[in-house]
């Protein structure tokens, strides 16, 4: 058991990215706010960025490097727009991941400061944690607390399932089409079951485990580990509806504003679905595993920006890595937009996984240029059903996008 585990890794770095706010929040949310009637609708989501990220699996294994690389080879144009994808995650999605993991600690252990703060503390705590630069101790932690926290869930599921439709409530929301629904729906797939730029994080991540491990991580291996992660950020995702619904659906409860209270609604859920007693076991699993998709964003955004701009500034491949000088850019600026620029947990929240859409579709689009590449092996090149399912959901994510730049500027 230990040395399968040894060969899996990057594909749960992807899902702790994925837990982090699209499942926690997103999925609680529709649950809470519209029953079952969106699971279909993530699910979908979850289907059409598939492509996105499998390219990433095919490009690092037929080159040995990540999709930065395949950028670069496809034009400046195409670094640019991974460039500014990446500036905005680098701070507002750490940011975001930072401000949960702030209130669940205000939550659980009564702190008397506010979540900015416990949000900056937290992410200079991480910070020396990682910075040595080492992947293999960023894996361990991760890899660690997500099973501890998919267990947890799983059985919280199940026992929620009684509470389903109970008291003559229904299951599933009688919809109407309005800017208040659009508006969620977009946050809500911005970050289901992440952004597509995060195909760019878990191409890096399958290069740093496969220096740590030699040969041993091969494309097949990869493979496996990529869809039992992304396949994991799906069963978690219908995890989260389902309590949502079960525990907030028709109920007059409603997922509080401030990043404590919301917190403190959030672990409700699970022991109202189970009982009291599981309190302090699933406020450590819900601290953990939100802190690990802080301790991923916080390993991948540093490298990826050093390796981004190197290929845009021609820097060596081989040159020495700048971790730590991205990782200090990284947490100085989330530390002034919390401390300085934020209005509203609620709004803050909104705004980042909204804007996972602005670069998503042109994002879907380079990967499948990268890995149809002419410098790509035949045996790694998408097949024809491959294309076309990139292609729909390419068309999806620009369907998205301006909706929300209509509803949004319009």
């Amino acid at each position: 058991m230990g040395n399968a585990l040894s060969r899996i890794g990057p594909g749960f770095m992807l899902a702790a990215t994925a837990v982090g706010v699209s499942h926690l929040v997103f999925s609680t949310q529709a649950g809470g706010r519209y029953g079952l009637s969106l699971a279909l609708l993530i699910v979908a989501i979850i289907v059409l960025k598939y492509p996105a990220f499998r390219f990433a699996v095919d490009y690092s294994s037929a080159t040995g490097r990540s999709l930065i690389t395949g950028y670069a080879r496809i034009s400046r144009v195409a670094l640019g727009w991974l460039l500014a994808s990446f500036a905005f995650d680098m701070f507002f999605a750490t940011g975001a991941v930072a401000m949960v993991t702030a209130g669940l600690l205000i939550s659980v252990f009564g702190l008397s400061f506010s979540a900015p703060q416990v949000a900056v503390a937290l992410m200079v705590i991480t910070a020396a944690i990682l910075i040595n630069g080492q992947y293999s101790k960023a894996e361990r932690i991760v890899k660690t607390l997500v099973l501890l926290f998919t267990i947890l869930v799983v059985v919280a599921t199940l026992f929620s399932l009684t509470s389903l439709g109970s008291e003559g409530r229904p299951v599933f929301a009688g919809m109407t089409l309005d800017r208040s629904l659009a508006v969620f729906v977009i946050a809500m797939a911005g970050w289901m079951p992440m952004p597509t730029n995060g195909a760019v994080m878990f191409s890096k991540w399958i290069c740093e485990k496969r220096d740590a491990t030699g040969q041993h991580f091969d494309r097949q291996s990869a493979m496996f580990d990529f869809k039992m992660g992304y396949g994991l950020t799906l069963v978690l995702a219908l995890c989260f509806v389902v309590m949502g619904t079960a525990v907030l659906f028709e109920t007059g409860r409603e997922m509080p504003a401030s990043p404590a209270s919301y917190a403190t609604e959030l672990l409700g859920i699970f022991t109202t679905s189970i009982a009291d007693w599981v309190y302090p076991v699933i406020a450590v699993a819900g601290i953990a595993v939100i802190w690990s998709t802080q301790v991923a964003l916080m390993d991948v955004f540093p490298r990826v920006m050093d390796r981004l701009t190197g290929a845009l500034t021609g820097r060596p491949d081989d040159a020495p890595s700048r971790f730590r000088l991205f990782l200090a850019i990284q947490v100085s600026g989330v530390a002034a937009i919390l401390l300085l620029l934020m209005k509203g947990f609620t709004t803050f929240l909104f705004f980042t996984t909204s804007m996972g859409f602005i670069a998503s579709p042109a994002i879907a689009y380079y990967n499948y240029r990268a890995v149809s590449g002419d410098d790509i092996a035949a045996e790694y090149r998408p097949t024809t059903g491959l294309v076309l399912w990139s292609w729909a959901g390419i068309f999806f994510l620009a369907a998205f996008a301006v909706a929300f730049l209509w509803t949004n500027l319009g």
